[in-house]
């Protein structure tokens, strides 16, 4: 195996938006807002006054048009074929012009000018996102009907009207049964006036989430039923359900079918859901989405892939290392295994008898793009399944002095890199060695990275030019339907690569309930996905036979001294809490009621973890600049350490580069920069309606000082308390029952983590830490060593939750000690999967250690009403700020005993 790995990178880079077609509607361009406030390397979230609203819009109604010019133009159009409508302000002959165009975006002719003049108010002021469809397309000479649907905000309906009033023109009721257009109801001129009729009746989260469970029930087709066994250089053998995935891989790689919704009629090839149709066949999908479970080993079945399914069907062309020169090789290896991640280190095995290994024409290379929390992992994975006896060139593409040189690149097997890295080099305005390579294989790991459509690192991989596309993710659908896009468009499946056809034939049906629109995703998902659960069967078996996995809640009860100190910090933060709800002013003073809570949850784990965290409200009047800068960064680290608010309450993900208001309400920056820029001159924090300008936004502070104020206290006297003398209780049974079983212990404060390091080393447990706050190098270093089963290695690893998340494997471990409760149950089965997941020998305890009558027991009410909404969460539309509010204030209310 050839290596090279580079060193780190610094990052930075100008936006570079590049258009892909897209038609830009009812939406608003966010990238030269961002790059001028210094966002070049963020995810700009699809947020404020954009997607959403057309997931929420309503039908207005319909009118009957024409379309003139067909014959100064090449786009032609089928009968019932959709349509879409364009602005085009720069035409020379009328400032109101719209376009119409065809599915493969050829324009077919324009609206005829008086309608036009009706159309151009309405389309630039983006108060309707108007859709065509052709009724009587074919053998029109001059013009053609095109039948329009207006769709919109419930608030901007009459504005729509009187636009239209004003040229004299009237929307008639939506058309009954219509599945949006799809299919034409009647050509009779001027339709009845009834009353319109009922909207589709929107799907419940339960339904929902039934419907998407059968998404993926197709293990019983045979396609994804027969195994492959892996290539000679696969030196691990495949489990029967990975054999399975690599059948299916191979014959998605090979196949010449049809893309989804295309069929050949009459020397013509027919979208079945547009009524579009063409001459030239369309391309295939050459791929597609593995979306097995966490643990079912997509990253092995991925290798086995690249080896075994080359050009024509055979296998990657490796070479064997002769056997005179294996013992220098080997050694070698060994000794660079443990230095890859850490160097700038090439590894070019000086052995004459491999020549060049593909003479053919054509691409042969394979990217690999991952997280850089998963980076390491696949060098370790490469390391362990290729045979060590073929010689495999594998490229890392990071840092700083990373080759540049495409036809380096394009030389390799495989190049491995990361989001990041890729987004970095697509903003260099052209400069980017990637997308200059045409690459047999492009593999996206962790692929819902690029979910949001917005974002630079989207952008990115969308425009990477490769044969064959894999997605490999456990969880392709994460919020809603509308994740699947991106995902979609990489694939390059036609015509989905634009939004405007994934969105009017898939998303919005099934989103609203209309009549087929859950089959036709679940026809597309079926086609292109393989997706197996750790509970799935084959041939009667479980897909993966893991060990046993338990978790037990340990209740502690608290010393007569800590119950009398978290009573008195409960009565005291009841009283305040109280006072915000008489007031009406619970969310204008949100950070500090995560104080009080804050507070409550660290007492609950040790007394000094509470030292010096006070936070009283303030009032930024009063304040210089500097103090009140200081204060919001106080608040800020309160708020991110409390954990509780690890979801941003716009795009209710995780947050992402979070900064804080002046109202003290923490979001992702990239989506209060897109609120702000919506709502000029006149923002408001989508929480409590404070004033919210750019310039007041405070940013987080780095990762490792949030948690870190109380670690320099060593000079104080140490003392337990209820939770550690419980943790220790256990681990010194554990000890005493297996001495080499070796466990987590997980918390979601740092100075916990500090707390606990005392009594263990008293107590001789060899431990280790991995935490946010460490560099890469540190990291792989802390799990190498936990992982080691030589005779002295740590037994104890102490880890944050937060560092618990992707991308690691931490099978040598098969005891969880969580030490607190986490706001969102997710995180926590994140963490829990690190050990429970393939290559674990041993059955699995976790024990959560929750304090009674306390704010912990609370919380995990508010988890299971989590995961209870999490279960029905899919294809539902985005809850509104005011329900937003409303959950934060329940769950206050439930936390404090109100």
């Amino acid at each position: 195996m050839s290596w090279k790995k580079p060193k780190d990178s610094a990052r930075g880079c100008s936006q570079y938006n590049i258009c892909r077609g897209e038609r830009n509607y009812s939406r608003f361009s966010s990238s030269d807002f961002s790059t001028s406030l210094g966002l070049e390397d963020f995810s700009v979230s699809d947020t404020s006054g954009t997607e959403e609203d057309t997931d929420s819009a309503v039908l207005y109604g319909t009118l009957r048009g024409s379309v003139v010019g067909l014959r100064y133009y090449t786009g032609i159009v089928n009968n019932n074929e959709m349509v879409a409508l364009q602005r085009e302000p720069s035409n020379p002959y009328d400032k109101n012009a719209v376009k119409v165009n065809n599915v493969n975006g050829d324009q077919v002719g324009h609206i005829k000018k008086e309608l036009a003049a009706a159309l151009a108010g309405i389309m630039d002021n983006k108060l309707a996102l108007i859709e065509g469809v052709v009724p009587y397309g074919a053998k029109n000479a001059f013009t053609m009907p095109v039948q329009m649907s207006f769709w919109g905000r419930e608030e901007n309906k009459e504005a729509v009207l009187d636009q239209l009033k004003r040229h004299g023109f009237k929307l008639a009721p939506p058309l009954k049964e219509c599945d949006f257009a799809s299919k034409w109801i009647s050509a009779r001129a001027g339709p009845s006036y009834s009353a319109p009729v009922h909207a589709a009746v929107q799907l419940t989260p339960e339904q929902l989430k039934s419907e998407f469970d059968k998404l993926f029930e197709d293990l019983k087709e045979d396609d994804k039923t027969c195994e492959l066994e892996g290539a000679e250089a696969v030196a691990t053998l495949l489990l029967p359900h990975q054999k399975q995935a690599l059948a299916w891989m191979v014959s998605r790689e090979n196949s010449n079918d049809l893309p989804p919704f295309w069929e050949e009629r009459s020397n013509f090839y027919y979208n079945t859901l547009t009524n579009f149709a063409e001459k030239q066949r369309p391309k295939n999908v050459i791929g597609g989405i593995l979306a097995d479970d966490m643990g079912l080993g997509k990253t092995l079945t991925t290798i086995a892939l690249i080896l075994t399914n080359f050009q024509d069907g055979k296998p990657l062309p490796v070479q064997k290392i002769p056997s005179d020169k294996f013992y220098e090789v080997k050694k070698f290896r060994k000794d660079f295994q443990r230095t890859i991640s850490f160097f700038n280190f090439y590894f070019a095995l000086n052995i004459q008898s491999v020549e060049t290994k593909y003479s053919g024409d054509g691409p042969s290379a394979t990217l690999i793009v991952c997280p850089l929390s998963v980076l390491s992992n696949w060098i370790d994975q490469f390391e362990q399944h290729i045979h060590q006896n073929f010689h495999v060139n594998i490229y890392v593409y990071y840092g700083s002095d990373r080759s540049r040189d495409p036809s380096f690149l394009s030389e390799q097997d495989i190049v491995l890199t990361t989001y990041n890295i890729l987004a970095t080099d697509y903003g260099m305005r052209g400069d980017s060695p990637l997308h200059k390579v045409t690459w047999l294989r492009i593999v996206l790991d962790e692929g819902h990275t690029i979910r949001n459509p917005n974002a630079q690192q989207t952008k990115a991989a969308l425009n990477l030019d490769g044969h064959r596309r894999w997605v490999l993710t456990g969880t392709p659908i994460q919020n809603s339907v509308k994740d699947l896009w991106s995902l979609i468009s990489f694939l390059k499946l036609k015509p989905f690569t634009d939004r405007e056809w994934w969105h009017r034939t898939i998303q919005r049906p099934v989103t609203m309930g209309a009549p087929g629109g859950l089959g036709r995703l679940q026809s597309l998902i079926r086609s292109i996905t393989l997706r197996r659960t750790k509970k799935s069967k084959i041939k009667g078996k479980p897909v993966l036979e893991l060990p046993e996995r338990k978790v037990l809640i340990q209740h502690i009860t608290l010393t007569e001294e800590e119950r009398q100190i978290y009573q008195s910090v409960k009565k005291e933060g009841k009283a305040a809490i109280s006072r915000f709800f008489s007031e009406g002013t619970v969310l204008a003073h949100y950070a500090d009621i995560l104080g009080v809570l804050l507070r409550l949850r660290q007492l609950c784990c040790h007394p000094r973890l509470c030292i010096n965290t006070s936070s009283s409200s303030f009032s930024a009047g009063d304040k210089t600049p500097e103090e009140v800068h200081e204060m919001l960064v106080n608040k800020m680290k309160l708020v991110l350490s409390s954990g509780s608010d690890e979801e941003c309450a716009v795009c209710l993900e995780s947050l992402t580069v979070p900064v804080i208001t002046r109202c003290a309400h923490v979001f992702c920056r990239p989506c209060i920069f897109e609120v702000i820029r919506s709502e000029q001159p006149n923002a408001k924090c989508p929480l409590c309606r404070s004033e919210l300008r750019a310039e007041h936004l405070v940013e987080c502070p780095l990762e490792g000082e949030i948690d870190s104020s109380n670690e320099k206290k060593s000079d104080q006297e140490w003392i337990s308390s209820s939770k550690i003398n419980a943790l220790m209780h256990a681990l010194i049974e554990l000890r005493r029952d297996d001495p080499t079983a070796k466990c987590l212990v997980v918390s979601q404060f740092t100075t916990f983590l500090s707390l606990i390091e005392n009594p263990l080393k008293e107590s001789g447990f060899a431990f280790t830490r991995l935490d946010g706050s460490m560099a890469q190098k540190k990291r792989v270093e802390a799990i190498q060593c936990f992982q080691s089963s030589q005779a002295g290695s740590p037994t104890v690893m102490l880890l944050s939750l937060k560092a618990g998340g992707v991308g690691l494997n931490l099978t040598a471990a098969s005891r969880v000690f969580l030490m607190d409760p986490a706001w969102n149950p997710a995180a926590e089965d994140q963490c829990f999967d690190r050990c429970h997941r393939l290559g674990q020998k041993h059955s699995v305890v976790i024990t959560k250690f929750i304090v009674k009558d306390s704010v912990e027991e609370n919380m995990l009410k508010i988890q299971k009403k989590k995961r209870e909404l999490a279960a029905g969460a899919f294809a539902t539309k985005k809850p509104s700020a005011s329900e937003i509010k409303q959950t934060k204030i329940n769950e206050i209310k439930a936390l404090i005993d109100l």
